[in-house]
């Protein structure tokens, strides 16, 4: 059995990656652990990804490949309310790639290089606050255009690969403080993904999982309250083994009595 995986950082395993206690490493280890049939899963997800990426990059391999299952979980880098580029001339040079006035996630266990990282990240966040407030934000990708991306994305993947699975991770949980404008955005952003679902339901070959209300706020997120710690992937992991044991996405009871003991 062949699961993949889409998105961005989250998906990615930021923080958690070195320890592989992502929710797709827990995910993985989760269905492995009956001997009936052996899960693979190949994570397709990269720091700031965007599904126009995703596409561009892998989707013709994934119409080779033709997964049994795939966990779309975009809708995060989409959504999150951004800086306008144009002010970022002014700012240090680090500051300028993607996502870099963002607060730090955690911080180093180094004492005198972690006082440094909070000041560092409690100056770059707050001067990309006051460019929003002031001047407004922007996200990276329109409303319209994560809708046209993924509708095409599901339509394709749904008239190509008979035996493939869609699940929508929808977006989680950002905190208004550090970045303004993203809730409501966020909110917006898991409507489409909403609409989209509710079109193709009918297909019995796309879900809806969605892992804020797993996820507890803020306990279960770094610091940057945006990025979910091992706590909150270990939940997110729980999030889609209901959906593939409610759905019996697995197509194989054995399996799915085993993994939800």
């Amino acid at each position: 059995m062949l699961i993949v995986c889409l998105g961005d950082s989250i998906t990615a395993g930021l923080g958690v990656n070195r320890s592989r206690t992502s929710y797709t490493d827990v995910l993985m280890k989760q269905l492995n652990s009956s001997d009936s049939q052996s899960v693979q899963i190949i994570n397709y997800g990269a720091s700031a990804m965007q599904v126009n990426e995703s596409r561009e990059r892998y989707e013709e391999q994934i119409l080779e490949l033709q997964p049994d299952i795939i966990v779309f979980a975009h809708g995060n880098t989409e959504a999150v309310v951004r800086e306008q580029r144009k002010y970022l001339k002014f700012m240090p040079k680090r500051w300028r790639k993607p996502g870099w006035m963002d607060p730090r996630p955690y911080y180093s266990s180094r004492k005198t290089r972690k006082w440094l990282e909070k000041i560092e990240s409690g100056l770059r966040w707050r001067v990309k606050v006051t460019l929003i407030k002031v001047f407004g934000g922007k996200q990276w990708m329109s409303l319209t255009e994560f809708n046209r991306q993924t509708t095409n994305f599901t339509r394709t993947i749904l008239n190509h690969n008979t035996k493939t699975n869609i699940i929508f991770l929808t977006p989680g949980d950002i905190e208004e403080k550090y970045f303004p404008g993203s809730p409501e955005s966020m909110r917006r952003y898991r409507e489409v993904l909403q609409d989209i679902y509710e079109l193709n339901k009918s297909s019995d070959r796309i879900f809806m999982s969605n892992p804020s209300q797993y996820l507890n706020t803020w306990n279960d997120y770094f610091m940057d309250r945006f990025h979910p710690n091992e706590s909150g992937h270990n939940k997110i992991a729980e999030a889609l083994m209901d959906i593939i044991i409610e759905h019996s996405l697995l197509n194989n009871n054995r399996v799915m009595k085993e993994v939800s003991l």
